[in-house]
């Protein structure tokens, strides 16, 4: 079984949903500490931050325990509705969105985005479940193993982001643990929020399935490294 982990982010980028649609399981990792400047609470929406309000300053604890304000559907539709009006496919799509996230409940980080996730995968038609697993205890590469002996996975898909902390012996760590680590080919379109996606493309899943294309010199089908979501971030700073 082939499963992919991440942070509960704030409506991400295509190449979040490329992982979840092209695993058998996608864990969220809620459990993790939350980063101020992360994407758990901002995303780009037409190249400019969306940002969840939240309660208090909250520093050194996991994004299940951050607090959002009150409120938080009516200003996230705000934006949305005030960046993306009149975009191609704003009458059909906006108008689902917004009306589903108005409709959305959660009270932590984790759950609120939690929730915008699914409804974002059921308008894509992504069926891939999404599972939280119990708190893992180990840190870095082992707590992503660790992870994946909770739920039996065999194969781990990775953005290429995790060789920035992950090591150069990260396929033979996950080798010896019965687990193969596969790196994602995912071409990113736009480093924008997957909303961008929805409101711009006739075929929203063409973005999120595209891979980096074969070099032409090579006979056989190699996959190269792209960018992640964290290099995204990188990229705006």
């Amino acid at each position: 079984m082939k499963i992919a982990i991440h942070q509960p982010d704030l409506l991400p980028y295509s190449g979040f949903w490329f992982k979840i649609a092209t695993s058998d399981a996608f864990v969220l990792a809620e459990h993790d500490q939350f980063q101020k400047h992360g994407y758990q609470r901002r995303v780009q929406m037409r190249q400019s931050w969306c940002s969840h309000q939240l309660v208090g300053k909250p520093a050194l604890i996991p994004i299940n325990k951050v607090e959002v304000q009150p409120g938080w559907q009516q200003r996230l539709v705000d934006v949305i509705t005030g960046r993306y009006r009149g975009s191609r496919h704003w009458s059909r799509r906006g108008a689902e969105l917004v009306a589903r996230i108005q409709d959305s409940s959660g009270h932590t980080l984790a759950e609120v985005n939690r929730g915008l996730i699914e409804v974002v995968a059921d308008m894509l038609a992504i069926t891939t479940p999404i599972v939280v697993t119990p708190p893992p205890e180990l840190a870095g590469i082992e707590r992503l193993i660790e992870q994946c002996s909770m739920v039996g996975a065999t194969e781990y898909l990775s953005g290429t982001g995790g060789t920035a902390y992950m090591g150069e012996d990260a396929t033979q760590r996950f080798a010896q643990a019965g687990v193969t680590l596969t790196w994602s080919a995912h071409q990113m379109t736009t480093g924008d929020s997957i909303v961008t996606v929805l409101m711009d493309h006739d075929n929203p899943m063409d973005v999120v399935l595209r891979e980096i294309p074969p070099p032409a010199n090579l006979g056989v089908y190699q996959h190269t490294s792209t960018p992640d979501h964290d290099d995204v971030a990188r990229e705006f700073r």
